[in-house]
């Protein structure tokens, strides 16, 4: 179902709000490390001053109304009246809306008392906008601290949600009116909280900053979740059009259709499920919304019974057809399996105990098959032998309900909260590990049946993964990863392998080249590129191979300085770890002469900063290594500077047969 009728009915724009929430955060993070720091500044007190210059009859009253109407009494009585009314009338996102309001005011209190920045006093700021009891009476409900200011965040939150509300009146004069009036009321209340001193600018921004942030979170999710949800129940599925009369079931987000030899399972989960899963992924309930999702499911049910094949002999493990869609709403269809409700609990929950640590050792997701999970003898029949079958692997419900070590794996792979997740790494490991015993058993081409089954499941799950922001599995990755401290390690390792390679295509592109010249023999050819693959200067070539990187991406005066950071840094390192005692004197000497302080000077000039690694101990005892470096560099140099000057022969020597070429014949064909 498109969610774009939807947006445009609320008004909320399509676009990603990434950038604006990152803009009102690091806004709200400069006030309040300003706040905390000191006081007041300048700044405050000036506009402070300015604002409080602008007076016109009747404004007084106007904005001590405005502060009123935004106040604890007044904005409190809003919020509960506007909460029984979506109560009763059963609109469920809009409550559930209403219902964060107090969870923000609870962490701007929670700011206000860390902070603890005191008001501006009417005495030292010169504005007698408060008389001394109107300020001791803020005081004693406000503890004296100001930042940031309570009424502009309940405003911002209060009358923001109100005209987001407000996009779906009409006629379109009424609409426009009613978020005229929103907008005013959340203007005038952060100048109105400045102009009657009783809060600093700073207070008042960094509390537009707050609201803002809240309500884009909340206005997202009311854009996603809107469309969908309307009619819905509170917990269990929506209705599917279906004929009564035909057999059919009904599961917790899903009605199940009996077709002939197959099965439909229609998704249309109620309220809570789709919260749930929105607060979770920060997307709609994906079976429902996603056929990636669903695609994912079906190789994922498939890869499970698979392995059923290989632990029991059979599959037990009801087979995935196919992705369907019923009335235009997803499906997922599998086929029917003719079975009654386990007779003997006990020995079904036995196999439920004996299956679940077979997919837990697999990597498989188990809260569906998990007996202590309630529902899990729901989804298994027993066969007219005797034998059980899985008739259900997607969840209904993203549920927290799990061990420690279930968490923790999740944790470790930024899966949380983890939702009919397969942790393909230890699938892969498990399949590998068993493959001998699964050939003899099934065959070689049933395991490489079971790989390509893996693979293909692994990136379909990718993809859905992708398709949703899941912003709590980024940011427990982003914790896994040291704050990316892990992960840029592993990215300069990459950068460092595809460097090493293109570094010694380079060197063995160099040697042919002299080779085909007649510079050197095929002895001398041989003697050079064992002298590339020696121990010591392949140490070298990683980091020559970073540089040329560098030199590509990078240009003077940020390549110069890249260089030298990196070869600076690699020396300090090498130091460092010496200190600690992780590497030998002798590994210390060939890391200083690998990143010397010649090379350090060399990265810094422009242009042959590039090929500094070249003068490196490794390479440099090498002399005719070092001229075959050297000539490779000077080609490089613009407008033929090298040949022009005469340094390309007093390097490179004079090759077989190169004294009949004209001088602009060789140029062009060194050039070529």
């Amino acid at each position: 179902m498109s969610t774009a009728p939807g947006r445009r009915a609320f008004g909320i724009t399509p676009t990603r709000p990434r950038g604006v929430a990152i803009a009102l955060g690091g806004i709200f993070a400069l006030l309040t490390l300003d706040a905390t720091l000191r006081e007041r500044g300048d700044l405050d007190y000036r506009l402070m001053r300015a604002i409080a210059r602008v007076d016109f009859p009747g404004l007084d009253p106007l904005l001590r109304f405005a502060s009123e109407l935004t106040g604890s009494f007044w904005a409190v009585t809003l919020w509960a009246s506007l909460v029984v009314i979506f109560l009763v009338t059963r609109r469920w996102l809009e409550t559930t809306a209403m219902a964060a309001f107090p969870l923000v005011g609870g962490l701007n209190s929670l700011i206000r008392e860390l902070v603890g920045r005191p008001r501006p006093e009417p005495w030292r700021t010169g504005l007698p906008r408060l008389s001394g009891e109107e300020f001791a009476g803020i005081g004693v409900a406000n503890d004296f601290v100001s930042f940031p200011s309570g009424h502009v965040v309940g405003a911002v939150l209060l009358w923001g949600f109100l005209f987001i509300l407000a996009g779906s009146l009409r006629p379109t004069l009424l609409r426009r009116a009613a978020r005229t009036v929103c907008v005013l009321v959340i203007v005038a209340s952060g100048f109105s909280r400045v102009w009657l001193a009783a809060h600093w600018t700073g207070d008042v921004l960094a509390a537009y900053a707050l609201g803002g942030f809240a309500l884009l979170v909340i206005g997202v999710m009311f854009r996603d979740l809107s469309p969908s949800v309307r009619g819905v129940p509170l917990v269990k599925a929506g209705w599917v059009p279906h004929d009564d009369s035909s057999r059919h079931a009904h599961a917790l987000t899903s009605t199940i259709l009996f077709r002939g030899d197959e099965v439909t399972k229609v998704y249309n989960p109620g309220f809570v499920p789709r919260l749930i899963y929105w607060i979770s992924f920060q997307a709609p309930f994906g079976y429902a919304h996603n056929p990636v999702a669903l695609e994912a499911a079906v190789l994922r049910r498939n890869l499970a019974g698979k392995l059923t094949e290989y632990w029991f002999g059979t599959n037990t493990v009801a087979e995935a057809l196919r992705v369907d869609v019923v009335d235009g709403r997803w499906a997922i269809t599998g086929r029917f399996t003719d079975g009654v409700e386990p007779r003997d609990h006990h020995e079904a929950r036995r196999f439920l105990f004996e299956l679940a640590d077979r997919f837990d050792q697999a990597g498989l997701p188990t809260w569906q098959i998990d007996p202590r999970q309630p529902r899990s003898l729901g989804n298994l029949l027993e066969l007219p032998d005797g034998s059980y079958r899985i008739i259900d692997l997607e969840s209904g419900l993203v549920s927290p309900l799990a061990s420690p070590r279930a968490w923790w794996r999740a944790f470790r792979r930024g899966l949380v909260p983890f939702y009919d997740d397969v942790y393909f790494d230890l699938t892969r490991a498990y399949v590998e590990q068993e493959a001998g015993s699964m050939a003899r058993q099934r065959g070689e081409a049933w395991v490489d049946d079971l790989r390509d089954l893996v693979g293909r499941a692994e990136e379909r799950t990718r993809a859905w993964h992708n398709s949703e922001p899941r912003l709590w599995g980024k940011a427990a990755h982003w914790v896994m990863t040291g704050f990316g401290v892990f992960g840029f390690r592993g990215w300069i390792g990459t950068k460092k392998a595809v460097g090493q390679n293109r570094a010694q295509r380079w060197l063995y592109s160099s040697i042919e080249r002299w080779e085909l010249e007649g510079r050197v023999t095929g002895i001398d050819a041989a003697k050079l590129r064992s002298a590339v693959d020696s121990p010591e200067v392949q140490t070298v070539i990683p980091h020559f191979g970073v540089h040329l990187l560098i030199g590509v991406a990078l240009r003077f005066p940020i390549g110069s300085i890249t260089r030298v950071s990196y070869t600076t840094g690699n020396l300090l390192i090498a130091c460092l770890r010496l200190a600690t005692r992780r590497i030998s004197h002798d590994e210390w000497r060939l890391a200083v002469g690998t990143h010397s302080p010649l090379v350090i000077l060399i990265a810094a000039m422009p242009g042959i900063g590039t090929f500094s690694y070249l003068a490196a101990r490794p390479v440099r005892s090498n002399h005719l290594l070092v001229r075959l470096v050297f000539d490779s560099a000077g080609e490089k140099l613009p407008f033929h500077v090298y040949r022009r000057l005469g340094l390309k022969r007093l390097v490179a020597g004079r090759g077989h047969g190169q004294s009949s070429r004209t001088p602009d014949t060789a140029t062009g064909s060194d050039a070529a």
